[in-house]
């Protein structure tokens, strides 16, 4: 056993003593090509060391989609969680080809940690250095299938989105062109890139409230009466009745909420005022507001952009959010600029 360990790198440097102590805890075992040597979610009892041989180690995802995380051959160490987690195995251990491998039981590593305690602190060491990069190399892989997942959420309202709008063609493309401002605003005012997606879902649904209110108000060219005005309003709370069960889009109820929140604290549903109201909020009201304005209603003509700046700018400190005023005057200055459209909601 201690001549086949000092052909492994990691032990090629070690004393007889050394080599001794380890060869004391080391089992050898052999597997055929097709041999499952790990199974996920098992309990992990022992880690390994590949002697000769080739073994893919891979892990499955809701769904069934299996990712391979690495392929290793000669001198690798592989499920070093036996002894670093007492939790169950993470992936799973194919052998690509006949492999011979060596094992170490969890509690035979133990009983070398108390005999050869700076032994077993340098292959600690080895295997902690191993598990980061599997590790960097799992969260590359999840940040991936998160965001493949987020993309999918944003195509499917995408596509309810478009089915919505045909109540008024004329509207086509309304809630991507606001979604696309709010969220060059944010990069203008440095939020965060968490938040950047979440803004986007929120903007893309902001009015998806509105399907609940007849088309007879909506479509109305005399003012709307008192009670009709309270049932416009409540398309906010009608939004997140719809999507809050739907664990992506939750987080964005708050900001759809609070979408008509005026910045002096006179807006509604909760009367929040200042700082008080979230940031992608306060977004979202300046450019929802700007493209109403510059978008045609039953009730009167659409503005020019020139007058939509005028009045945004003139609400600033009341209505809105002065910070994001400004940010938003940049971005429109440096030519992001929405069509303006026919558009019924108020």
């Amino acid at each position: 056993m201690i001549d086949k360990l000092r052909q492994i790198s990691f032990f090629s440097y070690m004393t007889d003593f050394d080599l001794q102590q380890i060869a004391g805890i080391i089992a050898e075992k052999q597997y055929e090509e097709g041999d499952i040597i790990i199974e996920e979610k098992t309990e992990a009892e022992r880690f390994f060391i590949i002697y000769r041989g080739k073994i893919e180690i891979s892990k499955r995802f809701d769904g069934g989609d299996k990712v391979v995380l690495s392929i290793q051959s000669d001198g690798a160490f592989f499920g070093e969680m036996a002894i670093l987690d007492e939790g169950l195995r993470s992936a799973s251990v194919l052998a690509l080809e006949p492999t011979t491998v060596l094992e170490i039981q969890k509690d035979n590593f133990d009983t070398l940690l108390y005999k050869a305690p700076v032994l077993a602190f340098r292959i600690l060491h080895e295997l902690s250095s191993r598990l980061r990069e599997t590790g960097a190399l799992l969260i590359s892989i999840l940040t991936q299938k998160n965001s493949e997942l987020y993309r999918a959420y944003i195509d499917t309202m995408t596509i309810v989105l478009k089915a919505a709008e045909r109540r008024n063609p004329l509207a086509e493309g309304r809630s991507r062109r606001i979604a696309d401002l709010c969220m060059s605003v944010a990069r203008t005012m440095n939020v965060g890139d968490d938040t950047i997606p979440i803004l986007e879902i929120g903007s893309l649904l902001h009015d998806i409230g509105m399907l609940s209110i007849p088309e007879r108000i909506l479509e109305k060219v005399d003012p709307l009466s008192p009670p009709e005005l309270k049932l416009v309003r409540q398309h906010t709370i009608n939004c997140i009745d719809m999507i809050e069960s739907i664990p992506l889009l939750r987080s964005a109820v708050p900001y759809i909420r609070n979408h008509h929140e005026n910045f002096d604290g006179s807006g509604y549903p909760d009367g929040l005022s200042g700082e008080g109201i979230p940031q992608p909020s306060r977004i979202l009201a300046v450019v929802d507001a700007y493209e109403a304005m510059i978008s045609e209603r039953p009730y009167r003509r659409s503005r020019s952009v020139k007058e939509a700046k005028e009045e945004i700018i003139r609400c600033a400190g009341s209505q809105f959010d002065p910070e994001t005023v400004n940010a938003f005057l940049r971005v429109l200055g440096s030519g992001k600029k929405s069509r303006p459209q026919k558009w019924k909601y108020r």
